[in-house]
């Protein structure tokens, strides 16, 4: 008779490769689900739990958080770790962190979570000032590779490159096997709607990227809020075959509030939002939204960054020299939830997944919110787990994750669907996670074949992916 290492009881199976959705048990062994099936014998099990009332589903991917930045949101090192642990999160992707910052997070304060991180490209720091030739490109991408990186993330809105090296960039990443992601802008586009019909132009016949939040560019920007989500749509669904998506469902979004010394503002994100609202792309009028509300920045407490605004907000804005982390509430439902929900006339999503563009930001919701398109009849409960679990999980060519079965990883989270939220997260067997508290401790990198000398080098566990199974390079089947 077999003996399992963890036994989940008469919870709700919820698996969206398989179509499964029925009670039963789970029960796991050396960090394999075993078996799944009814009345498995507790006796038989070193621990339990009692999933009953609760939907379990394979544990949720987030494709684009910020838990390795270079800036180090927060003194505390690790501190977003905790934080994506705590919203039921079991595998993240940093979309532009630094693997120095990610290494000693799961040293200082790691979760239990797994984390792969793209290189950052920012002029001055990590790439040279200027125009960059094709060599310099080639040697940028092999760089992020080498040093344990899944590939690179350009981000257009604050650190744009003209069309031309954009398009070398993603070539680049493509010709290497690396994973690449891409937040729209160039020196000739915005980080707006602009910036995504610019999209094709770059990618040509064969490009291939992940384009970040889909949502941060239906604003209302250009054309009214309606037609840009329609366009928005379009254009995704006409690269169906080049690129991959993800949309955020917080409703504040996060931007960097450095001015230069004239005090202007030198993020395009940050200008756009202020002159949503009327106010001067400039120090003062970050100041007069952060009195009047719209704008927030964080401060760090005990149990994470939070949202603040008014006066205190104005005193760190001014301790921290204009360079701090900003928040505006322009994130419409309207918008993220239209995206969300939208599918093509083959009745497929056209939108991939949902990612929170989170991580050490406390706008870590992506279940709250998908649950409540559940609810409110947007999303079956399968195609939930779609958006959080299997679609993610095939975006990095993750072939163990993001399903419900046996033979497969036992990455598990557990949803209490009257509370709307997470109550367990597992990883690898592992309960790290419960009820909002973080058990977990250390984690595993996610690198790839050039990446693992670095990686080991550190110490920290890690597991090679081959990029190659990716969403953009293989395909949706």
């Amino acid at each position: 008779m077999s003996h399992y290492d963890l036994l989940i009881t008469n919870g709700r199976i919820l698996d969206a490769e398989t179509a499964r959705d029925e009670i039963a048990d789970v029960a796991i062994t050396n960090d394999k689900i075993e078996r799944i099936d009814q009345d498995i014998d507790p006796a038989n099990a070193s621990d339990t739990i009692d999933a009953s009332g609760q939907w379990v589903i394979p544990g949720m991917i987030d494709t684009h958080v910020h838990v390795a930045n270079a800036a180090d949101l927060g003194r505390i090192r690790g501190l977003g770790l905790q934080m994506v642990a705590a919203a039921g999160a079991t595998t993240v992707i940093d979309l532009g962190g630094s693997m120095d910052a990610l290494t000693a997070g799961i040293n200082a304060r790691g979760s239990g979570v797994n984390v792969g991180s793209l290189g950052y490209l920012k002029p001055g720091e990590t790439v040279p000032e200027g125009r960059l030739s094709p060599d310099m490109i080639l040697e940028i991408v092999g760089t992020a590779l080498e040093a344990g990186s899944l590939g690179i993330k350009l981000w257009g809105g604050y650190y744009p490159f003209t069309p031309e090296e954009t398009s070398r960039f993603i070539a680049t990443a493509n010709s290497l096997g690396a994973y690449v992601a891409y937040h729209v802008g160039t020196t000739e586009t915005g980080s707006r709607l602009d910036g995504l019909r610019e999209v094709p132009s770059l990618l040509g016949s064969s490009g291939r990227v992940h384009v970040a939040h889909i949502n941060a560019y239906t604003r209302g920007s250009i054309l009214p809020i309606e037609e840009e989500i329609q366009e928005a749509l379009q254009i995704v669904d006409s690269l169906r075959d080049q690129i991959v998506s993800e949309v955020h469902l917080a409703r504040p979004n996060f931007t960097l509030g450095k001015c230069d010394e004239d005090g202007n503002v030198l993020a395009d994100v940050v200008g756009n939002c202020l002159k949503l609202r009327n106010y001067a792309p400039t120090d003062e009028g970050i100041r007069a939204a952060l009195r009047d509300g719209y704008a927030s920045t964080v401060e760090e407490t005990r149990t994470g960054l939070v949202l603040v605004t008014g006066e205190r907000g104005v005193e760190l804005f001014d301790a921290g020299n204009t360079d701090v982390p900003m928040s505006f509430p322009v994130n419409g439902a309207e918008s993220a939830f239209q995206l969300t929900a939208a599918k093509n006339f083959e009745n497929e999503f056209i939108i991939d997944a949902v990612g929170s563009d989170a991580g050490a930001l406390p706008r870590n919701v992506n279940i709250e919110q998908a649950m409540r398109l559940v609810k409110f009849g947007a999303l079956e409960p399968l195609e939930m787990v779609l958006k959080l679990s299997l679609n993610p999980a095939k975006m990095i060519g993750l072939s163990s994750k993001g399903r419900l079965s046996e033979g497969f990883e036992a990455d598990i989270t557990i949803i209490d669907p009257d509370l709307g939220k997470a109550s367990h997260g597992i990883v690898a067997g592992e309960l790290i996670m419960l009820a909002g508290r973080v058990v977990g401790r250390g984690g595993t990198i996610l690198t790839t074949d050039r990446g693992v000398a670095a990686v080991e080098a550190t110490g920290v566990p890690h597991e090679t992916v081959d990029i190659s199974k990716a969403m953009m390079y293989s395909g949706r089947r």
